[in-house]
């Protein structure tokens, strides 16, 4: 076929000016398009991981700060502590200083019943936090972090003025006494501003932003389009609490936030819908501990912004210049494909970590702004991990302060070391977190089962808090260790690491052996006791649950096991006595030295002398009562008669005709006791009426007195001395007495006794 030159050109100019555009537009710009959408999402992935390490480690910081503050020996008088202590200005102070120097909202200390004891001025003394949720989960036993909440009391907004519904979050944890008993709560109300401070530090791009959503899909952190949002009416006040992250077509939550709080992380690389109805391109990563989710999020038009514009700029240039100048087309094609060639290589190598790339590309067009944009994201990206490695390493400095272990290690009964603390590190006998890295984490067990026992539990609960095992140091020397350990996996929910916390908790060990070791004690004396010891369910059939030796051989049995589970009621002979004794107790808590008829196992009847005391849980309902008890029968029959010689000697000293008295050992004492004829002598009718009056009082002159008691004093007794006394009604008569004066075993005067005789006649 013949084919002229002329029509030879035209194909030839014709395929040299469509090969130029074809190679650019099918092979090399969707290279350069798929390495700028790559990195752009590892960016914005990255920059979401990084984000929630803050909040993560921010929010643990609020945790530790907290535990510090309950950890202070003088928190544990604040339980019980008012107003009129005074020791309370000096508390409030550090409370205050706390608040203070850490910026928290409040401070403040509850009993284990809830009730606000003490806190910083924000804060109300007296308040009852008992059915809040900060509150129920410290008293629980752990460190807690609530959600973010509206607040009950009003709090400073961001315009200065005290509002109710602020955004708030608490930070909670158990206040113990020396003994471990959790006796209170201290609950801190941070800032929820220095979350938003945090998420809103990073600046992406024009568009782009990061956020907190909670689980319920609501916004938890301010957006940094917060003025735009209310201009649309989607927000009156604030976004915190009050924005819904849906997608306003549909009235469901945007893909993102959906996919966040169902508890995965990931990206979308292809655009979805946000709050606010534009395409953005996101990443999520959710924080399980906290029921948080962190957003980063970027307009797609702006993410991809530059390979859209690179597509319309190579596209007009080759179509305008490939008809008129083939050779022209030729080179600037040639010349057009070389940037984006570097921009590529250089891509390339950003998305395998070197972020020091940078195109030397002077241009006054659009491949010029493309570079120019390029280096100024890979400038941002490396400043941005130079930032966040800064952060890396301050944070490795904090975990290196802590006394604690932490270590992060491979998932799985061989798993290596990855990374511990230098606390870790000598607790294990290493003096460098190095010398650790990389050896079997099996081999710090004294038991290596102890490692396979941890790892089924991780991979079926996740996490398992405060397990101790015996491990051993680098040298051998073996001690107790007590952690808590978390098993991380990926999205696909492949285990990936275990991370964890340790301590070296041999000395608390130690005392834990001691205790048991007391309770033995405590244990063999109850049983060397003569009284017996019991304790009973605090119910009136309430059943025996625990009775020493002492105490079953009195209800007349052999061993302890034959009276447990008895009904305690079946010992008295009359079973009311019980009644009384649990109204008693409920009513007052104690009742000490009650006596009442008991009987032994074959009947025989006794009386029992006994003190009783009410325990109470932590909520205030009875849980058992505690006591001692004895066989108190002959005490009892000596009683009896006792009070049957005192009738007798009381009998016989009224039928004297002389006065019997005693009276305090002074000048001015008076009469304690007398007897029937003396107070008729003295003109009363009766005993009653003399005891309580003065002696000196009966004397015509008072002197008499005085004399005898300097005469008692001095020689103890005085017989047959003689005075004028008077009588009731003032009548005057001749008084004979001999008196005598008692002294205690220290020899101190304790009372006068005597015997007195009207001598008028004689």
């Amino acid at each position: 076929m013949y084919i002229s030159i002329k029509n030879r050109l035209i194909l030839l100019l014709i395929l040299f000016t469509l090969l130029p555009f074809i190679l650019l537009r099918v092979i090399a710009y969707p290279r350069v398009q798929s390495d700028l959408q790559d990195v752009l999402i590892r960016n914005l992935d990255g920059i979401g991981q990084k984000q929630a390490q803050l909040v993560t480690n921010w929010i643990h910081e609020r945790m530790k700060n907290t535990r510090v503050i309950a950890n202070n020996p003088l928190m544990i008088k604040c339980v019980k502590i008012t107003k009129q202590d005074e020791n309370y200005p000096d508390v409030v102070q550090y409370l205050e200083t706390v608040r203070n120097e850490y910026g928290y909202k409040g401070v403040f200390i509850s009993n284990d019943k809830g009730l606000v004891t003490i806190a910083t001025i924000e804060e109300g003394v007296g308040n009852d936090i008992s059915q809040t949720d900060y509150f129920n989960e410290a008293i629980q036993g752990k460190t807690f972090v609530s959600g973010i909440m509206p607040s009950e009391i009003p709090l400073v907004n961001e315009f200065g003025e005290k509002e109710f519904g602020m955004p708030t979050m608490f930070v909670s944890t158990p206040l113990k006494d020396k003994d471990g008993v959790k006796i209170g709560v201290v609950s801190v109300r941070v800032d929820v501003d220095r979350l938003n401070d945090l998420m809103l530090s990073l600046n992406l791009g024009k568009t782009g932003e990061t956020y907190l959503v909670n689980k319920d899909g609501y916004m938890v952190t301010e957006s940094r389009f917060a003025a735009h949002l209310k201009e649309m009416g989607l927000v009156k006040k604030r976004c915190t609490l009050e924005l819904k992250l849906i997608e306003r077509e549909h009235g469901e939550l945007t893909k993102g936030v959906r996919a966040c709080i169902s508890g995965s992380n990931g990206f979308d690389a292809k655009g979805y819908k946000d709050y606010s109805g534009i395409t953005v391109l996101g990443a999520w990563c959710w924080l399980p501990e906290f029921y948080l989710g962190v957003i980063s999020e970027i307009d797609r038009d702006e993410g991809y912004g530059a390979a859209y514009n690179l597509n319309y700029i190579v596209s007009s240039v080759l179509l305008i210049l490939a008809l008129p100048f083939i050779l022209a087309a030729y080179f600037i094609g040639r010349k057009t494909s070389m940037p984006i060639i570097k921009l590529t290589e250089a891509t390339e190598k950003m998305a395998s970590g070197d972020l020091t790339q940078r195109v030397d590309i002077k241009r006054e067009d659009e491949i010029g702004i493309l570079a120019n944009s390029f280096n100024t994201m890979a400038k941002s990206l490396d400043e941005k991990t130079k930032e966040i490695a800064a952060s890396e390493k301050r944070y490795s400095e904090l975990f290196n302060s802590l006394k604690e272990g932490v270590y992060q290690s491979e998932p799985g009964v061989e798993g290596v070391f990855t990374f511990i603390n230098k606390a870790g590190a000598e607790i294990l006998g290493y003096s460098s977190p190095e010398a650790v890295i990389g050896t079997k984490v099996k081999n710090i067990y004294g038991d290596p089962e102890d490692r396979r026992r941890l790892c089924e539990k991780l991979e079926k609960d996740g996490v398992w808090r405060e397990f101790v095992s015996l491990c051993k140091r680098k040298n051998g020397e073996g001690f107790y260790a007590e952690r808590t350990s978390n098993l991380l996996r990926d999205e696909k929910g492949n285990p990936v690491a275990i991370h964890g916390v340790f301590r070296d908790i041999a000395e608390r060990k130690k005392a834990e052996m001691e205790i048991v070791e007391s309770e033995k004690r405590y244990r063999v004396l109850f049983d060397s006791l003569k009284e017996g010891v019991y304790q009973s369910g605090p119910t009136e059939d309430g059943i025996f649950t625990w009775i020493n030796q002492a105490g079953v051989e009195i209800l007349g049995y052999k061993f302890p096991e034959e009276v447990i589970g008895m009904r305690v009621k079946d010992i008295y002979v009359n079973p009311d006595d019980r009644k009384k004794i649990v109204e008693k107790l409920t009513k007052e808590g104690v009742w000490r030295n009650f006596t009442s008829l008991c009987k032994r196992k074959n009947g025989e009847r006794f009386y029992m002398e006994r003190t009783s005391n009410l325990v109470v849980d932590d909520k205030g309902k009875p849980a058992r009562i505690d006591g001692i008890f004895r066989d108190v029968t002959e005490r009892k029959k000596l009683e009896v008669e006792l009070q049957e010689s005192e009738r007798y000697y009381r009998e016989l000293l009224n039928s004297l005709k002389e006065g019997i008295y005693q009276c305090e050992p002074t000048v001015d004492g008076v009469f304690t006791w007398i007897n029937q004829a003396g107070a008729e002598i003295l003109g009363y009718n009766s005993p009653k009426e003399v005891i309580g009056t003065r002696v000196k009082d009966v004397y015509a002159n008072p002197d008499d007195r005085k004399e005898l008691i300097v005469k008692l004093e001095k020689e103890g007794v005085w017989r047959d001395f003689t005075s004028y006394c008077k009588r009731k009604n003032g009548e005057r008569f001749i008084s004979e007495r001999t008196s005598n004066l008692e002294r205690d075993e220290s020899g101190k005067p304790i009372r006068i006794t005597g015997v007195f005789r009207d001598i008028t006649e004689r």
